[in-house]
């Protein structure tokens, strides 16, 4: 962006920023890691398996806050030295994400009626009206109000990144204030109480959902990729001292979580996404998950292939699980294969949270790939169409995986 507020520049970037390979896979490692805790959420929920089975659940709201911090580190990191007016980042990025979210929230007001028992349609005008709430609100499944914040966070990148430069030698006061209003927004869900009045209350239960909830984790991002060659140095120079303190932080909040529950009680607050005591948990997390990602991109810049293509192949997908797997837990359930794991493995809950992650992983990966060879495949899994034919599908994959 000639001197515009998105464009971010910095020292010139290197080549290893122009392809952040990096983040490809924390992004898939994310939400590999949303499977999971809905999988996990959706079987393991009798008392003598609920308290270890929401520990997983509260340390895997690191891939709401890794998500944001992920797609700020994209977006900074690919703007730098590429000019683009805000109008034109605008046009280019909300199309990404706003026909996903119109057609999935449409997708989940039909399915959510056809394949889950209990739950027959209402009146049409009931139908439209919910349907018409779900697309304000981001609760046309429960995993779609990421895509309000994904569009949250496009609409305010020009300013963002005009902040960035404006306070490019007080980055540091940057980083504090996004602490302070992002830890506000804790306290506030986690300790006062909720309001009362109607208007009040719709505010309530949809504020979580804007930026501010997340702002620790924008700026995180944004400032990472904003000084991505001295943070990585930085990274490398003191890596025994991040592991450490990302421990000590994974320690503190797994403590916390304990100490608040007991064996088949686990009150609700102690498995909050905003619970105050999950932030060393979230921001050393996010360390340690982006130190073995930095390892393996090390290993794979060296030439040891460790996995790269299939990477590259699940980030081209990862987006289109994320929006597919409750589909697929649902119908799993409607069939009865819910209920078939414990016969299967009566006595174990890790085997039974593992057969039914695997097997929704598979047939999200299986309905992805279908859907990418439609002409819909841009509107529902925000990538381009891949073609049925071999030559032409291996140059498409190889150009989307620069993408």
């Amino acid at each position: 962006m000639a001197p515009s507020p998105a464009t971010a520049a910095t020292a010139p970037p290197s080549a290893k920023a122009a392809r952040a390979h990096t983040a490809d896979l924390v992004r898939v490692l994310l939400f590999t890691g949303v499977v999971i805790a809905h999988s996990i959420n959706g079987i393991n929920t009798t008392p003598d398996v609920i308290r270890s089975s929401n520990l997983v659940g509260t340390l895997l709201h690191l891939t709401r806050y890794g998500f944001v911090a992920v797609t700020l580190f994209v977006l900074v990191l690919s703007t730098r030295d590429r000019p683009m007016a805000p109008r034109t980042f605008w046009r280019r990025r909300f199309g990404l994400v706003v026909w996903p979210y119109l057609l999935w929230t449409i997708i989940y007001a039909i399915t959510d009626h056809l394949v889950i028992a209990g739950n027959p349609f209402g009146s049409p005008g009931q139908f439209f009206g919910d349907l018409a709430v779900n697309m304000v609100d981001g609760q046309g499944k429960y995993q779609l109000y990421f895509l309000l914040i994904s569009m949250q966070i496009y609409l305010a990148f020009p300013a963002i990144a005009w902040l960035l430069r404006r306070t490019e030698n007080r980055h540091w006061a940057v980083l504090g204030a996004a602490g302070a209003i992002q830890m506000s927004m804790f306290v506030v869900y986690q300790y006062l109480p909720r309001p009362s009045g109607d208007a009040w209350t719709v505010v309530y239960e949809n504020l979580w959902k804007t930026l501010p909830m997340y702002a620790l984790f924008v700026a995180i991002g944004a400032l990472a990729a904003y000084h991505h060659e001295a943070v990585e140095r930085w990274l490398r120079d003191h890596v025994v001292w991040v592991i450490a303190a990302g421990l000590i932080g994974t320690a503190f909040s797994v403590s916390a979580y304990l100490l608040a529950t007991a064996p088949g009680d686990v009150p609700l607050q102690a498995n909050t996404p905003w619970n105050p005591a999950t932030l060393p948990w979230l921001i050393g997390g996010l360390a340690l998950l982006w130190l073995a990602a930095m390892g393996w991109d090390d290993l794979r810049a060296a030439g040891r292939s460790v996995g790269a293509r299939a990477v590259s192949i699940a980030t081209i997908r990862a987006f289109g699980v994320f929006a597919v797997h409750p589909l697929i837990l649902d119908v799993l359930a409607r069939i009865g294969f819910m209920s078939a794991l414990f016969d299967w493995f009566p006595n174990s809950a890790a085997l039974r949270s593992i057969a039914l992650v695997v097997v929704t992983l598979a047939l999200s990966l299986v309905v992805v790939d279908l859907l990418l060879r439609t002409p819909l495949s841009r509107w529902l899994v925000a990538r381009p169409r891949i073609p049925l034919r071999r030559a032409e599908r291996s140059s498409t994959i190889v150009q989307n995986s620069h993408k």
